[in-house]
């Protein structure tokens, strides 16, 4: 949650830089893009190793210091052009648009401008072999900004960024509570982020309380030594509801109990309120069984409305009495079982907070290769593109977690197919279950069920990763299959190579033209294709084998005819 910092590759960069300085973080936002990362180790070995500083010309040795010797934003190119050849600043700002666009012929006219200058042709660039600067040291600093102008980064706005970063971390280090929860707010309407900052604040020993109808505010706020989650980011509740209710505690009192709740805020509430309230264990603080208050919070709601009902209507009865709102008896029940607690707990929060169904599982599959925590490692370019350092497409990889929320989808071929999210402590993953797996492991897809599976790495840089299952069975408490386990992850993965067979000899002419045509929007992948077609073999190569390949393959075949070797 540190802006601009915040990917593992620009993590990386920060720690071998080892900035001393505001100059560094903006020159870090800078250089870290598609284009400028060439420069990156110059620059950490020329700050890190003074002495390896060259500068092509004395000239350039003030406007080049501060980024030790590189050329990295515009308003260092725009100054080259005005120091050493002589040109003014909007004329050296036309020479950056036209670099920035690539724009040849403008440039080679430029070109003789830098280098000789235009005195000759009535024109007022001196040019910098006038300037004394040698040719060949002219040329080539006009080639240096030539190929680097179409990158160069405006610093103005690189600041901006750079300060915003400094001002983050700042908060981050010293007032890491109300930092967190400020993202956390931030971040309110997104739940797979508020899921990652709350394993950051448990990573860190920092204590993430339940909601609580006594103690929270309307959003995440900070209590103590710990975060605790507002009202308002229960599903179902809204924020006008949620302050309303905090302003009647606020001018009463806090709420002595369950019933005294229920009286006091009935016209704000509904049943499917009251009982997400209840399944956060937002009324845990008066010492009653979630599972009791599930069993009456419908009855008392109604005897709340129909007594505030005959009050507005000046109908009051003797038998309703304050002294009666509160008596209300428990059922004499258990309370949730732990899972369906916890289940309930997520429905309404979107994470699990007092626990987690999968934690005493853990132990049990510290050897996999994949959990969920080396999805949170990603990096993304300008235009949204991830990809994460710690995973490699096409690797074999095996995991523990428990089943959440699973698709079963029919294909054109009359099969059954599935997609399946898997959860750890760190996240959720969807794994794809094609109809040849789907069909060996059916009896084991079940909402809640702890589960050990193995199968194949997917990536798209445009799509949250995805695991092609291979297999997947119900933990049993015994030890899980050696292999792909701890050992298996510290080796690097290399790229698995596929050969997909596919038998096209059902499809018409027509179809087949379409079958083939599909192909060309799956063209960025190693895996081979082979398409039989009676009597020919039509091969490809270089074809992305992935869930939306698999699923445009089954409207036209059947499940016999898709074979991976």
């Amino acid at each position: 949650a540190v802006f601009q910092l915040e990917q593992g590759g620009m993590k990386r960069f920060m720690k071998d830089l080892k900035p001393d300085c505001l100059e560094d973080i903006i020159a870090g936002v800078a250089l870290y893009r598609p284009g400028p990362m060439a420069y990156i180790p110059t620059y950490i070995e020329n700050k890190l190793n003074p002495s390896k500083v060259k500068y092509d010309t004395p000239l350039l040795e003030h406007i080049l210091k501060v980024t030790y010797g590189v050329i990295i934003y515009q308003e260092q190119v725009m100054q080259i052009f005005q120091d050493l050849a002589g040109f003014s600043l909007g004329q050296a700002d036309l020479v950056r648009r036209a670099m920035g666009k690539k724009n040849k012929a403008e440039l080679m006219a430029q070109k003789e401008k830098f280098i000789s200058g235009n005195l000759d042709q009535g024109g007022n660039i001196e040019g910098a072999v006038s300037r004394g600067v040698p040719k060949e040291v002219a040329e080539k600093v006009f080639g240096d900004m030539e190929s680097f102008a179409s990158y160069a980064f405006n610093k103005a706005h690189a600041t901006c960024y750079a300060v915003l970063a400094y001002r983050t971390a700042y908060l981050k280090r010293f007032y890491p509570k109300e930092f967190m929860a400020a993202i956390l707010n931030n971040r309110i309407e997104k739940i797979e982020e508020v899921t990652k900052y709350i394993i950051y604040l448990k990573e860190k020993n920092i204590p993430v309380l339940q909601p609580d109808v006594n103690k929270s505010k309307t959003y995440f706020s900070v209590q103590g030594d710990a975060v605790r989650f507002g009202l308002s980011a229960l599903k179902g509740v809204g924020v006008g509801a949620t302050e309303k209710i905090i302003d009647e505690r606020n001018e009463r009192g806090e709420f002595k109990n369950f019933p005294d709740f229920v009286f006091r805020c009935a016209p704000l509430l509904n049943k499917r309120m009251l009982e997400g309230l209840i399944s956060a264990g937002a009324f845990d603080c008066f010492g009653v069984h979630r599972s009791q208050l599930l069993a009456v919070y419908e009855s008392v709601l109604d005897r709340a409305n129909k007594i505030n009902k005959q009050k507005s209507s000046l109908q009051i009865f003797g038998d309703i009495i304050e002294e009666d709102v509160t008596d209300i008896s428990y059922p004499n029940i258990p309370e949730l079982e732990t899972n369906d607690k916890l289940a309930r707990e997520k429905a309404v929060l979107g994470v699990y907070v007092s626990g987690h169904p999968f934690e005493g599982y853990m132990h049990a599959f510290r050897d996999c290769s994949f959990s969920c925590q080396k999805m949170q490692n990603y990096e993304e370019d300008e235009e949204g593109r991830r990809t994460y350092p710690e995973l490699t497409d096409g690797a074999p990889v095996t995991m523990g977690g428990i089943i959440g929320t699973y698709k079963r989808i029919m294909t054109r071929s009359g099969s059954a197919m599935a997609f399946i999210s898997v959860e750890d402590l760190y996240g959720s993953i969807e794994c794809v279950a094609f109809p040849n797996v789907y069909e060996r492991i059916k009896q084991v897809v079940s909402s809640d069920k702890i589960v050990y599976l193995t199968g194949k790495m997917q990536l798209d840089s445009e799509k949250a990763p995805v695991i092609i299952l291979d297999t997947m069975k119900e933990y049993d408490g015994g030890a899980m299959p050696a292999g792909g386990g701890a050992a298996a992850a510290a080796r690097p993965a290399k790229p698995v190579e596929h050969a997909l067979w596919l038998n096209a000899s059902a499809l018409s002419d027509e179809e087949f033209d379409d079958f083939i045509a599909l192909f060309s929007h799956y063209s960025e992948g190693s895996t081979t294709v082979k398409i039989k077609r009676g009597g020919g073999l039509y091969k490809m190569k270089g074809i992305n084998d992935c869930r939306g390949l698999r699923e445009e393959l089954y409207l036209y075949l059947g499940e016999n005819d898709i074979v991976m070797v």
